[in-house]
């Protein structure tokens, strides 16, 4: 019997159990890096649908029998596929998996609502009703209809959000030089076109060496004032520092995050720390693309891709 250790919600495990049959052991392991180092010592197979525990090279040291790394995610930065290729063990995401992810949508939808959020001050308003007071005009909104939305990034997620745009009579542009058929209603551009002209960006690139601190000082310089960025993608496409700087002159009036470089440790982000103060800014726990519609979907097209690599 082969072992898989999985790490994420625990009904998830069932999915990937019952889909995988009895020549499979299915072993939840804690979101600690001492369970997860523990539960690999004898397995063959790590699914990840969490995030919450880098997989680092001295955990994967510590497991001699491994022989596939799956992730439920489109994105593995928080693992050491690196030292994954040193050993020649397999490490597979869903990026590139269009017959399964087209269809979801709950990162483009946080995205959306992070978008609206900011729009609206959401979080301020709430925040002012929680305290007992219940005076609007404190809180002015932004309508969005006419105005225009930037995308960085035009795969499955951009092109869902320029859809949304569509439907509340925005203007969408995009930039994305690996898309080769853009949607009618989404306006081909360069980025620095697009970030003079933008009211609201978002970003939905995977984090790569080319995309790493590819939102910084020179970039949000071209920005109009009062401009609200949204990312849903990684905490490390957007250089920290320069955001700060464009946030303390009202470059960027506000931002909705659902990534932070250095998650899950956010209370030593320097964005969290202005998030505490400026209630204008909301940030999520990476929570985008975490439905358990969407999971179920996800774990067992993922159990099918661990019991076709061991047929092969």
């Amino acid at each position: 019997m082969r072992k898989v250790v999985y790490l994420g919600p625990e009904h998830g495990r069932d999915i990937v159990a019952g889909q995988l049959g009895d020549a499979f052991q299915v072993e939840c392991a804690a979101a600690t890096p001492e369970s997860v180092g523990a539960a690999l010592r004898d397995a063959e197979v790590f699914v990840d649908a969490s995030m919450k525990v880098p997989l680092t090279r001295a955990l994967l040291e510590g497991a001699p029998n491994l022989k596939l790394v799956i992730t439920a995610t489109t994105g593995a930065d928080h693992i050491d596929s690196a030292y994954l290729q040193t050993r020649g063990i397999p490490l597979l995401t869903l990026k590139g998996q269009q017959q399964v992810i087209n269809d979801l949508t709950p990162a483009a939808e946080l995205s959306w609502m992070l978008l609206m959020a900011c729009a609206r001050k959401l979080r301020p308003a709430i925040h002012h009703v929680e305290q007992g007071h219940w005076n609007r005009e404190l809180f002015p909104g932004v309508m969005l209809k006419g105005k225009t939305l930037g995308l960085v990034g035009c795969g499955r997620i951009g092109k869902w959000m320029s859809r949304y745009a569509h439907a509340f009579d925005m203007q969408a542009l995009g930039f994305d030089p690996y898309l080769h058929e853009w949607p009618e209603h989404l306006q081909r551009v360069e980025l620095p076109e697009l970030l003079r002209r933008s009211d609201f960006i978002s970003i939905h690139v995977h984090l790569t060496d080319e995309t790493r601190g590819l939102i910084g000082a020179k970039e949000l310089a071209l920005v109009r004032p009062g401009t609200i960025l949204i990312n849903t993608a990684r905490g490390a496409v957007v250089d920290e520092d320069a955001l700060l700087a464009a946030l303390e002159d009202g470059r960027i009036g506000a931002f909705g995050f659902d990534v932070l470089e250095g998650e899950p440790n956010v209370t030593q982000t320097r964005l969290w720390q202005y998030a505490q103060k400026h209630l204008g800014c909301v940030i999520t726990p990476h929570i985008g693309g975490f439905s358990p519609d969407a999971l179920a979907v996800v774990l067992r097209f993922t159990a099918q891709r661990i019991a076709d690599f061991f047929k092969a």
